[in-house]
């Protein structure tokens, strides 16, 4: 049996410098909390739970903390108009947590539907970075959201556009589609998806050609893990999600095993299935 383990595995630099930031206050006791959960992997949120975070999830009940806390915002950003309320509060002192790449593409939108251009964007709706993004677009500016390049056609194209898209979306999906859009000169296109992102896309791929079966590390709300499943389900049919090393798959059977991680996966969970992969044999 022969395990290869991905080179990008473990936290990317934006979920490593927002988890800094959350354990450097704790760690000098300050009570710490973490608007929304900092980072989609439930055993990360467990762990940093543990060391004395706690997670809030709606503005109204940060109202009603009277004490002084920490306030560390998520890696996926939030709302302008949430973050400003909270800037109200006199008690609380606010930590950015917000992935670098993130807030430059909030900064993106902002400044470019401010001189009057409509946003196409990338991504998924329903994500808190998306969420985020749409919060920092111009009042009365049209935008539309899409997951495919097939999407393209519902939209009404106007004299002035921008491209943008989630940091964690599919390389090759993207591609598609800022080739359809890249004829029309009215449009202002931003490669915005993360390198380290596209790195680990690139890797999975590879590995998923080289390898009997390949493991997947990450939570399940991740969608950059979902993506590397996506990823390595194109081109190896035996393909096994784990964000805990009490896995009950058998995969005893493969001879060579491919094990890739998300960008918001800690290093120390990835090593703990590895370790437990080579002990099953």
């Amino acid at each position: 049996m022969q395990i290869i383990v991905s080179k990008h595995i473990g936290f990317c630099s934006g979920v490593k410098r927002c988890i800094k930031l959350a354990e450097e206050y704790i760690n000098k006791g300050y009570k710490v909390f973490a608007y929304g959960e900092l980072l989609h992997n439930e055993k990360e949120i467990e762990r940093l739970k543990k060391l004395g975070l706690e997670v809030i999830e709606d503005i109204e009940e940060l109202k009603k903390i009277n004490e002084n806390i920490v306030l560390v915002i998520r890696t996926h950003g939030i709302e302008k108009n949430i973050y400003e309320e909270i800037c109200k509060l006199e008690n609380i002192t606010i930590i950015d947590g917000t992935c670098p790449i993130v807030k430059k593409n909030q900064n993106i939108i902002n400044e470019w539907t401010n001189k009057g251009y409509d946003a196409i964007i990338y991504g998924d709706i329903q994500h808190p970075e998306i969420k985020a993004l749409v919060s920092y677009i111009a009042p009365n500016t049209r935008y539309y959201i899409i997951n495919s390049s097939n999407e393209i056609e519902n939209i009404n194209l106007s004299d002035k556009m921008i491209l943008i898209a989630q940091t964690t979306k599919e390389t090759q999906e993207y591609d598609k589609i800022i080739e359809k859009l890249k004829k029309f000169s009215n449009i202002k296109i931003f490669y915005s998806i993360c390198k380290e992102t596209i790195s680990r896309e690139k890797e999975t791929e590879e590995l998923s050609k080289q390898v009997d079966c390949v493991v997947v590390v990450g939570g399940k709300n991740s969608a950059n893990t979902k993506k590397l499943v996506t990823i390595a389900k194109k081109y190896n049919k035996n393909v096994i999600v784990l964000n805990s090393e009490n896995f009950k798959e058998n995969i005893n059977n493969y001879k060579k095993i491919g094990v890739v991680s998300g960008a918001s996966t800690p290093k120390w969970l990835v090593e703990k299935i590895v370790g437990k992969i080579k002990n099953s044999f």
